[in-house]
Order: structure tokens, then C-alpha cells, then sequence
């Protein structure tokens, strides 16, 4: 584990912390090649939590989101900017970039998953691909990047975002589960999809499920871990 500095730590949303780490020109920056790659983060004595890393490969300083939960997650969204956390070497296989390139990529994901999916959708341009991302929370103060959509359409993402609690709350846009978005408009030939995954465990499963009887290859779901 290597100590780094904290450049900034901002509140993004309920219990959402930006957290950008002093990492560039490191190799732990050049360790970071595939888009997934998680690292392990901690502070003082506290048990390392496994995170994905928020920024793509190349991007410089490593960005994460963390939610501020009891533990090691909590501590480290306590750590103001200027002080130090530690900080393992990038890790795991990432998302099969060859395949999403390769097919028409459809993000499926919910809650602060979204973390792995940003450092996807900012490693290149996805213009012409036909590239759909379904975005689900419970509630807009959930939604963390929500400053990043307008970039991310530019980019040549069709960005769907839904929370599945309406009741309350101040949000004119879409509500309801990502699967049964997708449902709604699904694509012609789903033999030609990638569906990369992050997020909730039924989620994953139904999307799947749903893709896989509509004729996708089933290594065609993908996941970071």
C-alpha cells in the first residue's frame, strides 16, 4: 500500500463523496489499463475497502465516488483534502473493452456502480455506436454525475436516467427499474449487444435474462469482477 494525497473530496449527492487522489505520473496511474479496475483504499488501521476507479485509464489523478457508510467507506469520506489515505496498486480484469467495442454497448446500472461505468464511457468516443446507458437510483440526491450527462451525449451516449421512488420528489424525468426501460424500446437485433453491468445483484440477473432470451451470446454480459 502506498500513502497518496487527497486533492479533493466533494459532496455529491446523499452520502456521495468525489474523492480525487494524488496519483498522476505514478505507476500506480500506469498500472491502470482497462476500464473496472478497482484498487484497494483505506486510512490508519482500518480494514482496506475494494473501490472502483471513476476516471478512466490515462486521465491522471485517480477519481472515485464513494458513499459515506460506516466503516472503511465512511473514513475515508472523512479525510478532507490535503490528508492522506492509503492506496493499492490497480487490480482486477476490468470491463472486456473488445467486446463493447466490437457490439453495440448497452450500460446497465444502479446505485454508485455508475463509478465503474463513467471510467467506460470517458475512455473513448462512442459515436456511431449506438451506445444506450440505463442509470437507476432510488432518488435524484442518489444520482451522483448528473453535471456529466450533457458530456457523456456528446460523446455519443443515449443516456436514460430513472429513480424507482418518485413519491415526493423533485424530478420531472423518468421512474422505474433499468431493465423495464429497456424493455420498452429494446434493441433489433440483440445478438449484436454488449451489456455491461454494475450495480444491483437483480438487476444484473433480469437484464441478462432478458438480453440472452432475445438472442444475445451470454459472454456477452459483462462485469468488472
Amino acid at each position: 500500500m502506498k500513502t497518496v494525497r487527497v486533492l479533493e473530496n466533494s459532496v455529491v449527492g446523499s452520502q456521495l463523496h468525489h474523492i480525487v487522489l494524488e496519483t498522476a505520473g505514478t505507476d500506480l496511474d500506469s498500472g491502470f489499463t482497462v476500464p473496472g479496475q478497482y484498487v484497494q483504499l483505506t486510512v490508519g488501521e482500518a480494514r482496506p475497502a475494494y473501490m472502483a476507479i471513476a476516471s478512466a485509464p490515462g486521465a491522471g489523478n485517480f477519481e472515485f465516488l464513494i458513499q459515506s457508510t460506516e466503516g472503511t467507506a465512511g473514513d475515508l469520506c472523512a479525510v478532507e483534502a490535503g490528508g492522506s489515505v492509503q492506496i493499492s496498486s490497480p487490480m482486477g480484469k476490468g470491463f472486456n473493452m473488445e467486446t463493447i467495442e466490437a457490439n453495440t454497448p448497452l450500460f446497465f446500472v444502479t446505485g454508485t456502480g455508475i463509478s465503474a461505468i463513467r471510467s467506460v464511457i470517458e475512455s473513448r468516443d462512442w459515436q456511431g455506436t449506438g451506445a444506450r446507458l440505463y442509470y437507476g437510483t432510488f432518488t435524484p440526491a442518489d444520482m451522483a454525475y448528473q453535471d456529466k450527462f450533457a458530456a457523456w451525449g456528446a460523446r455519443g451516449i443515449d443516456v436514460k436516467a430513472l429513480i424507482c421512488e418518485p413519491e415526493g420528489q423533485d424530478w420531472t424525468g423518468d421512474t422505474g427499474f433499468v431493465q423495464d426501460a429497456y424493455a420498452k424500446n429494446p434493441l433489433d437485433d440483440a445478438s449484436k449487444a454488449a451489456l455491461v453491468l454494475c450495480g444491483a445483484k437483480i438487476m444484473c440477473e433480469q437484464a441478462t435474462e432478458m438480453l440472452v432470451n432475445a438472442g444475445m451470446p451470454a459472454e456477452h454480459a459483462l462485469t468488472n469482477y
